[in-house]
């Protein structure tokens, strides 16, 4: 799985896109470089532990943003 600029999305951060169908669409609506910046935040966390938490602090920050915007989520809600 990649991002939309072709950057490999971490497998850890993948799975979560693959089991969380509203988290997946609103990744899918990410700017480009909002979504390197995730993905950067992943591959950089140092245990296994901080990226758990990376993930889990992604996943509220790109719902919420879905929540705040969703003027860019029509398509999504029909």
């Amino acid at each position: 799985m990649e991002t939309k600029t072709g950057m490999r999305i971490p497998k850890s951060l993948a799975i979560h896109l693959g089991e969380n169908n509203e988290f997946k669409n609103a990744w899918k609506k990410l700017r480009p470089s909002c979504q390197r910046d995730y993905v950067i935040r992943v591959n950089k966390a140092p245990t296994e532990k901080k990226r758990k938490d990376k993930i889990e602090r992604i996943i509220q920050l790109t719902l919420e943003y879905a929540e705040r915007h969703p003027e860019k989520y029509k398509k999504r809600q029909q």
